[in-house]
């Protein structure tokens, strides 16, 4: 099954050239066939049921989130190397969803400083890979305090990848960032920060991240749990939230789709899910709603517009999804996003 193209794709391929163009689709060296975007055929399973009559006259797609109102159960995830795509790297990104009130993911690999992202848009979360030594982590997180940030996103499915030639479409956005001399957010050399590859956290580090969280007043999220055994226990460990992600398949393209694991996280914690992987439309977030996920980002489509139209073009993809999620789940026969479950989507047969 072959996946559409997003707008924008084939304009986006062209100005990024090939290399840089399949690594932001996040293709892994074991990717097989068009698995590499397996988490899109995943959500593409499932279809939305309307309900009629219902006498509906409004629809509120506002959702509350950590204490934060958002306009739509819809953000932007977080992306390496932002100034390798655009100029401005992703202040036009920050201005569109501050026009929006959306949630912006800042990785700690991105080069545009912490400060002249907080003075564009203060809603944004920051988020830090779960790798070396936990005083690093807590470095990072008082910078984002002072840049009135509102919330930390801990990967614990780190995405640093072992052997030289793994990273998606073989581009290394460290190797780009060191020809231009240019260092990021979590770094103090050109490059990406040498970490670890894989991790060998464990619950006390999460421990002493949530407290330095917590006495910051920035509530602390866990970034690529897909397993119950390690969703279980996180809020006794000052967690505030678990999103499902597999890290784009940026990995291994066999790792488990997070739209599947939805239930099986549901079943065992009452934090907050959020999904991350596989979101290219405002059905698409409509339906993540329906199956559990309080908020989804997607991240792919984002920089595709970025690359093409800039602040204009990211408006325009992210309005017209807000204004999907509207009407589709005034069709549903909802007047707010809290109403959406299970009960609204099906299977697909075919």
């Amino acid at each position: 099954m072959l996946t559409p193209e997003l707008p924008f794709e084939r304009a986006a391929r062209e100005r990024l050239g090939e290399p840089l163009f399949r690594y932001m689709q996040g293709l892994p060296a074991d990717a097989f066939g068009d698995e590499n975007d397996a988490n899109h055929l995943a959500l593409r399973r499932f279809r939305l049921l309307p309900r009629v009559l219902q006498g509906n006259e409004s629809i509120d797609t506002h959702i509350t989130l950590m204490n934060q109102t958002w306009a739509a159960p819809i953000g932007v995830g977080a992306f390496a190397g932002d100034r390798i795509f655009h100029e401005e790297g992703l202040l036009p990104i920050a201005r569109a969803c501050k026009r929006l009130q959306l949630p912006l993911v800042i990785s700690e690999e991105t080069v545009t400083p912490l400060a002249q992202i907080g003075a564009e848009y203060d809603r944004c979360w920051l988020q830090l890979r779960a790798a070396g030594e936990v005083a690093r982590i807590k470095a990072l997180i008082d910078q984002a305090a002072e840049s009135h940030f509102k919330a930390i996103v801990l990967t614990v499915l780190a995405p640093v990848h072992p052997v030289a030639g793994l990273q998606p479409g073989g581009f290394s956005v460290g190797d780009a960032l060191k020809q231009r001399g240019w260092h990021t957010i979590g770094g103090t050399q050109p490059g990406v920060e040498p970490l670890p590859a894989f991790p060998v956290w464990r619950w006390q580090q999460i421990d002493e991240v949530a407290t330095h969280c917590a006495d910051r007043g920035l509530p602390l999220l866990l970034k690529g749990v897909l397993h119950h055994d390690d969703a279980a226990p996180a809020a006794a460990h000052g967690v505030s939230g678990l999103i499902a992600s597999n890290i784009g398949l940026r990995q291994s393209a066999r790792w488990v789709t997070p739209v599947d694991q939805l239930p099986d996280l549901q079943a065992v914690t009452r934090l907050p899910l959020l999904l991350d992987g596989g979101i290219r439309s405002g059905s698409d977030a409509v339906v993540a709603r329906c199956l559990g996920a309080t908020l989804s980002l997607s991240v792919r489509p984002v920089i595709t517009a970025l690359v093409t139209g800039g602040e204009t073009a990211v408006f325009d993809l992210l309005s017209g999804w807000i204004n999907a999620i509207s009407a589709i789940s005034h069709w549903c026969g909802v007047s707010d996003m809290g109403a959406l479950n299970g009960s609204f989507v099906t299977e697909a047969r075919d």
